[in-house]
């Protein structure tokens, strides 16, 4: 549906399954997806949102029981790391360890994003 919705609105969405896909370069992404699989992946946004995003919302912090509920079927989490910032990195391996997850960062910048922003700045849409 949400193809329907940016068409009516005349946006472009990019190619790519999701974020953490053209985050990494949809070329690097297509050599690990399969990889991948077993993965939770973190961004920059996700490391200063894992309290607000993950342990409150979804009970963790009162009940840490849960956790192999939630995260039991992933084998390891990868941060992909848009910038060199050591106290993201802190969450992101905290955040592996509290989950029971290998850790694997990678430093992707934005991938993709970059160029298909400027693509788009250089060539807007008109909305009518």
């Amino acid at each position: 549906m949400l193809d329907r919705v940016i068409e009516k609105h005349g946006v472009e969405r990019m190619a790519g399954p999701h974020c953490f896909a053209f985050y990494q370069g949809m070329d690097a992404y297509a050599k690990v997806a399969d990889d991948d699989m077993m993965s939770f992946y973190m961004t920059d946004f996700l490391c200063r949102q894992f309290d607000a995003f993950f342990i409150k919302p979804l009970g963790l912090d009162r009940h840490p029981e849960l956790i192999k509920d939630y995260f039991g079927n992933y084998e390891k989490l990868i941060y992909l790391a848009q910038t060199d910032d050591p106290e993201l990195d802190k969450v992101a391996e905290h955040a592996a360890r509290l989950l029971g997850l290998a850790y694997e960062r990678r430093s992707t910048g934005y991938g993709d994003l970059t160029g298909e922003l400027a693509r788009a700045a250089a060539h807007p849409v008109e909305v009518s």
